[in-house]
């Protein structure tokens, strides 16, 4: 066997087809590994928007968007108000027990002094 049939440019490989990056990238990687477990290898990279994933289609952790033609924006959860920092689709933040807001940065009414671990 000659060694050059051996070498990466004569071994098979997947048909290259264009990325599909959701409209937020124009730069992809093919990445075996995700070829190997969905049949697409094409990964886009440098995702604009706050995307995030292999085609750009989800917003990175703590960001929200109403619809996928929407860019992604920071969820912004008060630190010390919020169980987390993720907050839901529409960017209401999930809020400790004393506590309101979409960001929940307000103490409710008969509660004070948001500080860490939410309201008194």
């Amino acid at each position: 066997f000659p060694s050059s049939l051996l070498s990466p440019c004569c071994l098979p490989r997947p048909l290259l087809l264009p990325c599909n990056c959701s409209g937020r990238s124009e730069e992809c990687e093919f990445d075996m590994e995700q070829y190997r477990s969905t049949g697409s290898g094409g990964r886009c990279v440098s995702c604009r928007d706050h995307t995030a994933g292999p085609h750009c289609e989800r917003c990175r952790e703590n960001h929200h968007r109403g619809s996928a033609e929407e860019p992604c924006r920071p969820c912004n959860c008060n630190v010390n108000g919020s169980v987390g920092l993720q907050c839901d689709a529409g960017g209401r933040c999930v809020c400790r027990v004393g506590v309101t807001g979409e960001t929940c940065d307000t103490c409710r009414a008969g509660f004070h002094s948001l500080g860490h671990g939410g309201c008194r």
